[in-house]
């Protein structure tokens, strides 16, 4: 049929996540493999779960993102365990708000390019038991 007036609106998001269990953080070799990772695959946000630090700064943010442009939430470890860090590339993400829970970080707001809104949230599962049984209280 031509003619008839009828179109599609397609809207497309493109956005890349990295979400990485790293099992700890403190080591310079485990940041320059995060940060060789974000150098190759440009992601506009980075979740990283088990980071074990009770302090994330800017020169930790730095460390692995060496981008100036680049905000980031923290959850400190608890003990040896946990510890969560959620990152972006402020030339891709706006973002407004941002949730702690326990063992959760959210962000909510939108993509620069097409200005889509968003709440997305990191999370760290504990595993607990002989059997490996995931518990998640949100």
């Amino acid at each position: 049929m031509t003619g008839s007036g009828v179109g599609v609106v397609v809207c497309v998001v493109v956005m890349k996540i990295i979400s990485w269990n790293v099992w700890g953080l403190g080591g310079f070799e485990k940041r320059r493999e995060i940060c060789q990772l974000v150098r190759e695959k440009n992601p506009s946000i980075l979740y990283l779960q088990e980071t074990k630090l009770s302090v994330f700064d800017g020169s930790v943010c730095e460390s692995i993102w060496s981008d100036i442009n680049v905000d980031f939430w923290f959850q400190p470890s608890m003990g040896a365990s946990g510890g969560l860090v959620t990152m972006w590339d402020c030339s891709h993400v706006e973002a407004w708000v941002s949730m702690q829970f326990d063992h959760v970080l959210g962000i909510q707001g939108r993509f620069v390019r097409n200005g889509e809104e968003f709440t997305l949230l990191n999370v760290y599962v504990l595993v607990s038991g002989p059997c490996g049984i995931i518990f998640l209280l949100v």
